[in-house]
């Protein structure tokens, strides 16, 4: 007599239910236009001088997640141009702790390239792959590593 049972994972199966059709999916056009339209606010306000410490976190939080989407495959820019927008924000946050809240009209085309990728990795990436970023940049942000690469 057979029984309906679900098999158990072995070792090697993993044990994560199924993911629902929204997960599988990338964000909405509606969000995606609404965190682009975030860092790039962030950087224009930079660039008049007038940053802050949670808008270089939006942009820092964008940069990662930007490296970790590419990592799983989402979108390609050269390690070179990372590091490049790293050391302008790390600038940029040098230049805090004197209250001086500005990146320089020249350093914000390397951000913007960056951003513009950001944008495009949310309109093709699915949620999942998204939250699975974001957990990697908490992970790294309570790590002691000076960066992700």
């Amino acid at each position: 007599m057979p029984q309906n049972r679900k098999k158990r994972p072995t070792g090697n199966q993993s044990r994560r239910k199924p993911l629902g059709k929204t997960r599988l999916l990338p964000h909405s056009a509606a969000y995606v236009r609404e965190q682009s339209l975030r860092w790039h606010l962030s950087l224009a306000a930079f660039q008049a001088g007038k940053g802050n410490g949670d808008l270089l976190a939006k942009l820092v939080k964008a940069l990662y997640l930007a490296w970790y989407l590419q990592d799983a495959g989402f979108g390609a820019l050269e390690r070179e141009h990372y590091l490049d927008a790293e050391r302008i924000l790390d600038a940029a946050a040098r230049g805090a702790s004197q209250n001086i809240w500005h990146i320089a009209p020249a350093d914000c085309a390397a951000i913007t390239r960056l951003l513009d990728l950001h944008e495009q990795q949310l309109q093709s990436a699915p949620v999942f792959a998204v939250d699975e970023a974001e957990s990697r940049v908490v992970h790294f942000g309570r790590s002691d590593k000076r960066s992700p690469w």
